[in-house]
């Protein structure tokens, strides 16, 4: 109850199938969701991410679905600074992985190393 009343877009639908599935309750297919590939596809403008994000409302498409990748000339020009204004992205999971798996739990938790 406490998590549901302090999320600003919560969806019963969609909360609770995403808490069961990262619970591994499911006993199906892991899916794993490619954001900036959504957001293209199902915003296409960008006007989402505007309404939620501030930061980014000066920021066109397709910028705005990643908007790490801009040019500090970019930043500057659409007013924004990513890391600044914008939080910097974390390393993707790729890239975090090798460190996962040194722990001594094969990346899987649980572990004690």
């Amino acid at each position: 109850d406490y998590f549901e009343s302090v999320l600003l877009d919560y969806d019963v639908c969609s909360n609770w199938g995403n808490w069961v599935a990262m619970a591994g309750l499911t006993g199906g297919r892991v899916n794993h969701f490619n954001i900036v590939k959504q957001s293209k596809d199902y915003d296409p403008d960008g006007d989402y991410i505007r309404t939620w994000v501030p930061e980014l409302k000066n920021v066109p498409a397709p910028r705005i679905f990643e908007p790490w990748l801009m040019s500090r000339a970019e930043m500057d020009k659409y007013g924004v600074q990513i890391g600044e204004d914008y939080p910097a992205p974390v390393p993707a999971a790729k890239q975090g992985r090798p460190y996962a798996d040194a722990g001594g739990g094969g990346g899987r938790g649980g572990g004690r190393g």
